[in-house]
């Protein structure tokens, strides 16, 4: 002990003196090694979105530069939610995509992670494969929908269909909405897959064998026992989900073009075309930002409703 305490008490050396830095001058050094990540995110991300509020609030219009570039304040957005025919529409639209996309995509995902959680052979192979749809650029993954399985002449889909009597059937016409949906959530099933699949592996094996000890079946150990336990992987997927699918372009651009209509238009797509088809800069700066405060809301929401829960069960 007493050769402990002289170590301690011995005094430092002159060069461990001048190499001593005080944990001030730590913490300084390290606060500023964030500084060019956050100067980087707030170039990219605040400053554009900034710039939309303030196109906003201005009524400009490419198409006749001699109105020039007057302020009207609010009157974009009491325009948008009041005296647009076609907003309240596109909201609808985007939401039956957001919602519809999501819930095919959680069934499909949940069925692919169930099969290839079970010890069958080729199953690293076959995990692969399934991710292939979502590592596709979407606007190639529509292309291929649109021209290979479900174009109207030539499609894969109407040849089957063709086989038991069914005539061809226009599916981005008949079914404009509905075929981009299925395409959407084609696209996004690898990734709930990934995400339930991930939570299947971390269910402890104690509780699947207790259950098959008292005779449960595999849709009641599912749904009993697996289901309540995925949860958190559930909220994951519907919250990465509710943001992205919201912002989907390429899928419609690609396919119908926002048509028959507006049948297909979503608030992206909307924005898209205010801007790069009417050059109303005002108009589309206001549907963005409307746009950004929606999934701004969601996302909080949906977080909050998380932590809410997650608080509950540990309280």
């Amino acid at each position: 002990m007493s050769q402990a305490n002289q170590a301690v008490q011995m005094p430092m050396l002159p060069d461990m003196q001048k190499r001593a830095v005080p944990t001030e001058t730590r913490r300084e050094g390290r606060t500023l090694l964030h500084v060019p990540a956050l100067v980087f995110m707030i170039v990219l991300t605040q400053i554009p979105f900034l710039l939309a509020v303030w196109f906003s609030l201005h009524a400009w219009n490419l198409l006749v530069p001699s109105e020039g570039f007057p302020f009207v304040g609010l009157s974009n957005y009491v325009t948008e939610f009041v005296g647009d025919p076609n907003f309240w529409p596109i909201m609808g639209n985007t939401l039956q995509l957001v919602a519809g996309a999501i819930i095919l995509a959680l069934i499909a995902g949940t069925i692919l992670a169930l099969l290839l959680n079970r010890p069958i052979w080729g199953r690293s192979f076959l995990r692969g494969v399934a991710t292939v749809p979502f590592l596709v650029t979407p606007s190639v993954m529509a292309l291929i929908w649109k021209n290979l399985f479900l174009s109207p002449s030539s499609g894969m889909v109407n040849w089957l269909l063709h086989f038991i009597g069914i005539p061809a059937v226009p599916w981005f016409s008949a079914f404009p909405l509905q075929s981009i949906i299925f395409i959407v959530a084609w696209e996004w099933t690898p990734f709930v897959m990934l995400v339930i699949l991930a939570g299947l592996q971390a269910v402890p094996g104690e509780v699947l064998e207790a259950a098959k000890v008292d005779g449960a079946n595999a849709f009641t150990t599912f749904w009993r026992v697996v289901f309540p336990l995925l949860r958190k992987p559930y909220e994951i997927a519907i919250l990465f989900g509710t943001i992205f699918i919201f912002q989907t372009f390429g899928e419609i651009y690609v396919t119908t073009s926002g048509g028959p209509g507006l049948s297909t238009n979503t608030l992206p797509y909307y924005t898209y075309r205010s801007a790069l088809s009417s050059f109303q800069i005002g108009q589309a700066a206001t549907l963005g930002v409307i746009g950004v405060i929606i999934a701004i809301l969601a996302a909080r929401g949906m977080l909050r409703l998380m932590t809410e829960r997650t608080v509950a069960e540990r309280g």
